[in-house]
């Protein structure tokens, strides 16, 4: 049947079979219980019956002791209905007769007693015994519970076909509908609302399930607006979480958010970049494992990370230490993170690296130290120039009369006054060179690359050297006098050689070693400390070595970048080694530097060789030896702004055979060459003088006469040199204080064309 396809009519039926069967059960259990008491009591009447009709006849038979008649009367006995077995026994259970037999254990025995009246006392003369079956009671009974059962199943299977129908037609066909109605729900459209096909009575209109069916319209109308609602949200929740992972996971910073208890929730990218972590390796743990000082750790706890801490982020700086190990310094915003409500979700940290910007701040403080520095070397170039070019003239005037003086002594054979005044010269030229050098150390300068003598300028250098180093600090040379010459800048070989000194006199604090070494190596096989190149050949060594504090391998590996200086803070400008560094590859030459912490420190310099096969005339001297009459009494006009140079030039072409005109203002010797351009064989000028620059004066002369030669001399200046001295149309370009015989040979030169 229809009705029974349904589990809730299953289910119905079963509660009425196992309702109907629990009833049952209990109704027959009690007719059962009544009938079993029934039977017991019949049997018990028919044992009473027997003790009231049959007993005195049996008591008489016993009596008189008649067997026959006893056994005839218990055969009667054990014939009557549920008696099965019947027996007398005498005073001491010996038997006298029975009857039948107990072949079932379901019985009910009674024990009459026997007794009969003699002489108005009861004799005792034996006992009956009756058994009584209860296999007939038991019997009826069963017949009973069968006929109950079978009564009952018929009624039980009646009144169930009928409660099915009934159920089915104003419950279960409902319900199927409701759930077909459920099951085509769709919550993506609004849904149609729910009839059921009931009878029009008013019994119907509001019963149980007209409430549901109600409730049913009004809950899927509900869920309806709330569904749609919700995947309104559900759609603005999840563009908004997409705007926020891309912004989140778009931070160059690194972010980490944890919980109450500092434990890792979410990380952007750049934080597992920064870090060097995955994501599963950091999950669940602290924080703790990322600062490069944990006592850090319970500090940022103590002030910001903490139940009780303010809701606003605060900026602190701070290290952190990488997955590898290496640590970092930070930039750290941090701060507790809270729900409108109030409601503590944890804390979060955006970690920015400010390595670059603590590096670019050193860079810029370092540059601003290198700046001030040059500014610093600038200005002493600026001052040594100025110094420079009134130290020249001076010097010019000493060395000048110098040499006069001893062109003068040539026809006496004073020998001490010679020697006096050699001194003079020798002084003179020391100081020349010192000079040179402050211009070469001040201002850039290519150098004249000459033949030099290595064990002479050594020699010089250390006698120079020696008043500038305290006596606690001695000096030693290891010097082959017999090595071969090299082609360097005087000045600069100067200049590398005492900054190489110096900065050994300055490793050594209180007394120590300084060796200067000079050889030669024909196989050298090194690597240039300063451009990193190999070194192989036939080099001149030049060694200055210290017993000072050394240096630590980082630091050798940049002490020839300018402004890298190993000295204190205002003791060193840092400019010394990178003007070695400098000097040396000009002239193809290299530098190899040895160096141990508190040992000390070796520099060797390596300078390519001049073999003599190599030497040209151009490299030799060229002057020879110019008689007294040499000027032919060429007519030479002098133009100095220090008369005591030019009266001494004065004197000295006179010494000549030279015609001399002198003046000591540049204008004046305008107007005198503007008034005789033709008397003029040469011009002999200053640079440097305070109506008119020796150029512009120049300049104005060969405008007047294009043939006219003219010697430039000058001490220092920042607007001339030789390239430019001779674009202007100068025949000669001479450095002050220029030496007499240097002066003549050109005036020799220039005029004998």
């Amino acid at each position: 049947m229809k009705q029974l396809k349904s589990k809730i009519s299953k289910v119905l039926v079963l509660y009425i079979v196992l309702f109907s069967s629990v009833v049952t059960l209990v109704l027959t259990a009690i007719q059962l219980r009544l009938d079993y008491v029934d039977g017991i009591n019949v049997i018990h009447q028919r044992i009473n019956q027997i003790k009231l009709t049959n007993i005195d006849s049996i008591t008489r038979s016993l009596w008189t002791l008649d067997s026959s008649l006893i056994q005839i009367q218990l055969d009667g006995l054990s014939r009557i209905n549920d008696i099965i077995f019947v027996e007398i026994t005498d005073k001491n259970h010996k038997l006298i007769a029975s009857a039948g037999k107990v072949n079932t254990s379901n019985i009910v025995t009674d024990n009459i007693i026997l007794s009969q009246k003699y002489r108005n006392k009861d004799t005792h003369l034996g006992t009956l015994k009756i058994v009584a079956t209860k296999e007939n009671l038991y019997q009826q009974l069963i017949d009973t519970i069968i006929v109950i059962f079978i009564s009952q199943a018929i009624k039980t299977f009646l009144v169930s076909m009928f409660v099915l129908v009934i159920f089915y037609y104003l419950v279960t066909r409902h319900l199927e509908k409701i759930a077909l109605h459920s099951a085509k729900l769709n919550l993506s459209s609004k849904p149609s609302p729910l009839i059921l096909e009931r009878s029009n009575l008013k019994i119907f209109q509001d019963d149980e399930l007209m409430r549901v069916v109600d409730s049913i319209n009004r809950m899927s109308n509900s869920i309806y607006e709330s569904y749609a609602n919700l995947i309104q949200k559900q759609n603005e929740l999840a563009d908004r979480e997409a705007k926020f992972s891309a912004i989140y996971d778009s931070i160059s910073d690194s972010v980490v958010f944890v919980d109450t208890e500092r434990k890792i929730i979410q990380t952007n990218p750049a934080f597992l970049n920064q870090f060097g972590y995955t994501f599963e390796e950091l999950k669940g743990h602290t924080t703790h494992m990322l600062y490069a000082n944990p006592e850090e750790y319970e500090i940022q706890g103590k002030q910001r990370y903490h139940t009780n801490s303010h809701p606003n982020t605060s900026l602190y700086y701070i290290d952190y230490r990488r997955k590898d190990g290496t640590t970092f310094p930070s930039e750290t915003l941090g701060g507790t993170v809270t729900l409108p409500d109030g409601t503590q979700l944890g804390y979060i940290g955006i970690i920015r690296d400010i390595s670059d910007r603590i590096q670019a701040k050193k860079e810029e403080q370092q540059l601003q130290q290198q700046i001030q520095q040059s500014q610093k070397i600038e200005a002493l170039g600026q001052l040594t120039g100025g110094i420079a070019h009134d130290f020249n003239n001076i010097l010019a005037s000493i060395l000048g009369y110098s040499e006069l003086s001893m062109m003068s002594l040539e026809k006496y054979n004073d020998d001490d006054l010679k020697g006096y005044i050699k001194q003079i010269s020798l002084a003179g030229e020391r100081a020349r060179n010192l000079v040179a050098q402050m211009l070469s150390f001040s201002r850039s300068h290519p150098g004249e690359p000459l033949l030099i003598e290595l064990p002479k300028l050594i020699n010089e250098v250390i006698l120079m050297l020696r008043p500038t180093i305290p006596s606690t600090i001695k000096i030693a040379t290891e010097i082959d006098e017999h090595v071969p010459p090299v082609l360097m800048d005087m000045t600069q070989m100067y200049q590398i050689l005492m900054n190489l000194c110096i900065n050994a006199r300055d490793s050594m604090i209180s007394d120590g070693m300084l060796i200067i070494k000079l050889g030669y190596e024909a196989n050298v096989s090194a690597i240039c400390n300063s451009c990193k190149n190999a070194v192989h050949g036939k080099y001149v060594k030049l060694t200055v070595k210290d017993s000072g504090t050394g240096m630590k391998p980082e630091v050798l590996n940049t002490i020839f970048e300018p402004f890298m200086s190993t000295k204190d803070v205002g003791k060193g400008t840092g400019m010394g080694l990178a003007v070695v560094h400098g000097i040396l590859h000009k002239h193809n030459s290299h530098i190899v530097v040895e160096s141990e912490l508190n040992v000390g420190t070796s520099f060797h310099l390596l300078i390519p060789p001049l073999n003599k096969s190599e030497i040209t005339p151009a490299f030799k001297d060229k002057e020879h030896k110019i008689s007294f009459n040499d000027g032919n009494n060429k007519h030479i006009l002098i133009v100095d702004d220090e008369e005591s140079i030019a009266i001494f030039l004065e004197e000295l072409l006179k010494s000549y055979n030279y015609k001399v005109t002198y003046t000591t203002s540049s204008k004046q010797a305008l107007e005198i060459f503007k008034s005789a351009p033709i008397d003029f064989d040469l011009i002999i000028t200053d640079q440097t003088m305070p109506e008119m620059t020796g150029i512009e004066m120049i300049k104005q002369i060969l405008q007047i006469n294009t043939d006219i030669p003219i010697i430039l001399c000058s001490g220092y200046s920042e607007n001339i040199d030789e390239k430019l001295a001779l674009e202007v149309g100068c025949a000669k370009y001479m450095k002050k204080p220029v030496r007499s015989q240097s002066l003549i040979q050109t005036l020799h030169d220039i005029l004998n064309r």
